[in-house]
Formats: structure tokens, C-alpha cells, sequence
């Protein structure tokens, strides 16, 4: 019984190992949580470790928050419609629309009666079967063959999956799999509930809607390999990325952070106009802002070929001038860096990847307070206002080691080209910051620039600047978008870099709690440094100090001992005599 609840909960069994007497045995465990808030019902599968549980609860808790929300403030269902040809010849279609239907029932229960079950069958309609693109789902064909039953089946084509839809969205759930012989046939039905549950989270948008600014060469958030899609995986657990081209739209009034992440075309005014006003509303922004862009070569001999490296000029830079912090036209390097295994070089220091230890990340700060080391990759140096602005607070989250240098002029990113200079020429460099409090508008001392629609016209006009922040807003820039892409982060969040990350957007959104909780969770949480003196200092206490404490602790025993002895045998030596 307790087995079957599991089951309608959605925790499954793991497989667990057991040492006892010298022998291993295993054995299935559940080990999963299931939380129930009014209808709904969210699951933690399994828990394999128990780092990063209070996060993942608390983080379940958040979501099911905002799913009630959502689900409340829906007008009308959102409908899922079961696309299934009734002629096509796989396993599993049996009554596969009752089967559908009836999870399509359950699963509307627990989500407060807002779904809404409908059937096609594309074979009464052909037109029905162009939707397959639309939607993304397989569309099928066949020739004439003789099925596994010996009927003959004739030729023809179909489709089959799930579309929920609602008020111009949509999502889809697959329902084809493969069996080991190749074929298709119908695969899903027994995690479908959890599946339609997650498309309609995706759907209605259950997390806090974070602005991700495009239209300039900024890393794509579907990009997979070197782009920003990694990143948009990690921080779905708690927010959703809305892609914003500020030359065709304004930033939706719900918006309350944005994020700006490796521009490489120009800016117009009225695109930074835009962004500024965002920002004098009292609003966050986020910003990964490189000074280069590497271009690969191709054509014949790519690979031996060094990449062409220019400088990138977008218009964003004169903003954070402007609010207190200059990304600078350099590259930091630093000799606390990551090495590299090369084959046939050995061990290679790649100084564009610096290593940042405890003592280059702000303590104080929640968004590096609770990491011990991450890794920064072609990154600018940052430089904060000296007396920083008027009613700003500004300061450095990540700085390399005073064992830094900058390179300027040429750069190459080829590690073999690259050597420390002399001890004076090395420093600290800041490579990410952050600044809160009241800022001036970029366009205080500046006209506003003519927007989209042309300026209003008649007898009433409007200042359309807003000239100081109305209240406390939030800035966070960094020196290279390179730290959002795959080659630093993971979707599930375990690594330092990961971490960090999130916690900027945390930060930003005013989640000052969630930090502490998700460090608990890290992979990587390796103990501080210690110096080169400090590690020598040891080294000699271990190998010849240690012995020598030993030895010299046998001796006292020993004197001791021998000292006990002759006390002994000189008392009752006195009395033998006297007999």
C-alpha cells in the first residue's frame, strides 16, 4: 500500500548499496519527498545526499507559491489536446485515448480543475497533419506492410503527442519512443503526469519573469554549445528568462531584473534610454559585458590557425561609466590561474583563467560570501569611482590575486605566448562589482531620443525623463560573458561558478536568503588556501619536528622509568642489608 502511494506521488524506488560483513548486497529504497499545498502536489524523486535539500524544499515550496497564483489568475482552462491518427500501426495505441484522458483527469485535479482534455484524430482531417510542424510534434509515414499480427496495413501517415495550449502559448509532450529494435511505438505513459506538469509550469510561467535584453549578438539562450542556454537551465528553478529586443518593445511593467549578457553590435540611444529608465525606477540590472570578441577562423587550415581577436564597441560601456564603473580595454591575467593537461606539453598555465580564492571574493557580500573559489575566463578589469557617485554604494565582488598583470594592445588567448612579468608590474584587478543606491540618469544632462511612435503631440507635454532613481536600485557588472556559457557552469548548480551566478540574479531579485542555502550544495567547497611559508612550515614539522617530538617524548618515558627504578631499588636494597 505504502508502495502504491509512493507511486501516485511520483517517488520511484533507487537502488541502493549496503556493505555489511564483508559483502555487498543491494537492494531498492524510496527515498523522495512529496509536498502537498492545497491541490497541488511536487515531488523530490530522490535523495541520493543530503546537500542542497533545504535549497531544493525550499526552492519546491517557492514554485508551488507561484503556481497557485498562476493557476488562480487563469480566465479560462488551458486546453490539452491528444493529437493521435487512429490508423497508425505502432504498440501501444490501443485505447490510448482513454489512457490519456484519464491522466489528463488527475493530473486537473491537482491543478485546481484549470485543464481542459480534448481528443483529435488527424485522420478524419487532413489539414489537421500540417499542425505536426507547428507544434513540433513527429509526423510519420509508412508504406505497405504486413504488421506483426499478419494483416496487411496500408500505406499512410500520422502523428501523435500532446499540445497544451493557452492564450497564444504552447507546449508540447511527446509520447513516441523507440523499442530496441528500432521501432516506434508509444513510450511515456507511466511518468505522463509528471511530464503534462511540467509542460504546464513552462506554460503558465510560474516563476518570477527575469528580462534577458537581445538584438546585439548577445549570447543565445538555446544555444547549447558556446551560448547562454546553460545559464537560462540553471536559474529556471526559480525565474523565467523573457527575451526582450528593446528596437521593437518596451520592458514589460513585471519585470523587475534584466539581464544583459555579451552585446557584440552597438546599442542605439533609444535602446540605452530604454535600459536607463528601467534602471531609475528603482530596478536591478545585471551585466556581462566583454571588451573582445574572438573570432574563429575557417576555410581551409582552421586549426591552425589563431583566432582573430577585436575589440567590441556596444554604447553599454558609457552607461556604467556613467553609474560608477569603467570596463576597461584589457585582459587580466593572473599566475593563480587553472592548469590545463595538454598532450605532449604536460601541465599548461592558461593565466586567462584565474583562479579566485577566498581572498578575492567579498565576504561581505551575499552573492560571494558563502564561496570559496571559482574561475573567471577572459575577463576586462573593472575600475570602480574612486569617490564613487552621489548617493551610490559601489564594491568589489571578485578580484584576481595581487599576482595579476593586464594585457593590452594585442591579445591573444594562445597560452604558450604568454609569460608573468617582473613582481612590480603584478596587482590586484577587480573583475566583477556591484553598486546599489540612487542613482543619476545617463540622460539627466541629455534630450531624450525620439522613441518608436514619434513624441506625443497637442497641447500637454510630459518631462519623459525621470532624472534620479525613484527609489534604491541594484547594478551588477562583470567583466566577461564568458562565465555564463558551458565550458564554467552546469544546470544543476553544484559547481562554485554555477553558484555564483544564480546568486547574482538572487541578489538582484532580492533573494538574500537563497545564497547561503545553496552553497550547503556545492561540489567543489574546497578549505582556504594556505601560503607557500605556511605549507613549507608543515611540510618540515611532519617529516622532522614530528619524529623528534616522538623521540624525545620516548626519552622522558624512559627517564622517567629508569629514574621510578633506581628509587625502588635503592629503598629495598637498604632494607635487604639491614636483614
Amino acid at each position: 500500500k505504502s508502495r502504491d502511494a509512493a507511486a501516485d506521488f511520483g517517488v520511484h524506488p533507487v537502488q541502493i548499496r549496503e556493505i555489511k560483513n564483508d559483502r555487498v548486497s543491494a537492494r531498492n529504497a524510496f527515498m523522495g519527498i512529496a509536498v502537498v499545498h492545497g491541490d497541488l502536489i511536487e515531488t523530490i524523486p530522490s535523495i541520493t545526499e543530503p546537500e542542497g535539500v533545504e535549497y531544493r524544499i525550499t526552492t519546491l515550496m517557492q514554485k508551488m507559491n507561484g503556481k497557485i497564483d498562476s493557476l488562480l489568475r487563469l480566465d479560462r482552462p488551458v486546453t490539452v489536446t491528444l493529437y493521435a491518427s487512429s490508423n497508425l500501426p505502432i504498440s501501444g495505441m490501443q485505447n490510448i485515448a482513454e489512457k490519456v484522458r484519464a491522466v489528463v483527469q488527475k493530473t486537473n485535479a491537482r491543478n485546481y480543475g484549470k485543464l481542459e482534455f480534448r481528443h483529435v484524430d488527424p485522420l478524419a482531417d487532413r489539414a489537421l497533419l500540417d499542425l505536426a510542424d507547428t507544434y513540433g510534434l513527429p509526423r510519420l509515414k509508412w508504406p505497405a506492410f504486413t504488421g506483426m499480427d499478419g494483416r496487411p496495413v496500408v500505406p499512410g501517415d500520422g502523428m501523435l503527442g500532446i499540445v497544451l495550449e493557452h492564450d497564444g502559448r504552447f507546449e508540447t509532450v511527446q509520447m513516441l519512443a523507440r523499442t530496441v529494435f528500432g521501432q516506434y511505438a508509444v513510450g511515456g505513459l507511466e511518468d505522463l503526469e509528471s511530464r503534462i506538469n511540467g509542460a504546464l509550469d513552462n506554460l503558465i510561467s510560474i516563476n518570477p519573469r527575469v528580462g534577458y535584453i537581445t538584438g546585439h549578438g548577445e549570447r543565445d539562450i538555446h544555444n547549447q554549445r558556446d551560448g547562454a542556454a546553460t545559464f537560462r537551465e540553471l536559474v529556471a528553478d526559480m525565474y523565467d528568462l523573457k527575451t526582450i529586443d528593446l528596437l521593437k518593445e518596451d520592458i514589460p511593467a513585471d519585470i523587475r531584473t534584466i539581464v544583459i549578457n555579451g552585446p557584440r553590435s552597438g546599442y542605439t540611444d533609444g535602446e540605452l534610454f530604454k535600459i536607463d529608465q528601467f534602471i531609475m525606477k528603482g530596478r536591478s540590472a545585471l551585466f556581462f559585458v566583454d571588451s573582445f570578441a574572438e573570432i574563429q577562423p575557417d576555410g581551409q587550415n582552421m586549426f591552425m590557425r589563431e583566432p582573430v581577436v577585436l575589440p567590441v564597441m556596444t554604447g553599454i560601456e558609457k552607461l556604467l561609466e556613467h553609474y560608477g564603473v569603467t570596463v576597461n580595454r584589457d585582459i587580466v591575467l593572473d599566475e593563480k590561474c587553472y592548469q590545463a593537461s595538454m598532450r605532449g606539453m604536460g601541465e599548461q598555465s592558461l593565466y586567462f583563467a584565474p583562479m579566485i580564492g577566498s581572498e578575492g571574493l567579498n565576504e561581505k557580500n551575499v552573492v560571494t560570501k558563502y564561496l570559496k573559489k571559482i574561475v573567471f575566463l577572459k575577463s576586462s578589469s573593472l575600475s570602480i569611482a574612486a569617490e564613487g557617485r552621489p548617493g551610490t554604494r559601489p564594491e568589489a565582488l571578485v578580484s584576481s590575486s595581487d599576482r595579476g598583470w593586464l594585457m593590452k594592445g594585442r591579445i591573444s588567448f594562445m597560452p604558450w605566448s604568454m609569460a608573468p612579468p617582473n613582481a612590480s608590474q603584478m596587482g590586484k584587478h577587480v573583475l566583477a562589482a556591484a553598486l546599489a543606491g540612487d542613482f543619476a540618469s545617463y540622460f539627466a544632462e541629455r534630450d531624450a531620443p525620439a522613441q518608436k511612435g514619434g513624441a506625443a503631440t497637442g497641447p500637454v507635454a510630459t518631462d519623459t525623463i525621470v532624472r534620479r532613481t525613484l527609489k534604491p536600485a541594484r547594478i551588477i557588472v562583470v567583466g566577461t560573458s564568458e562565465i555564463t556559457t558551458p565550458s564554467v557552469i552546469d544546470k544543476e548548480g553544484k559547481t562554485p561558478n554555477s553558484v555564483l551566478v544564480h546568486n547574482m540574479i538572487d541578489f538582484l531579485s532580492g533573494n538574500y536568503d537563497v545564497p547561503e542555502m545553496r552553497s550547503k550544495g556545492l561540489e567543489l567547497n574546497p578549505l582556504r588556501d594556505s601560503s607557500d611559508g605556511t605549507k613549507l612550515a608543515l611540510k618540515i614539522f611532519n617529516i622532522a619536528l614530528l619524529p623528534l617530538l616522538v623521540m624525545g617524548a620516548g626519552l622522558v618515558v624512559w627517564k622517567r622509568r629508569s629514574t621510578r627504578r633506581k628509587r625502588i631499588m635503592a629503598e629495598f636494597a637498604t632494607e635487604v642489608r639491614g636483614e
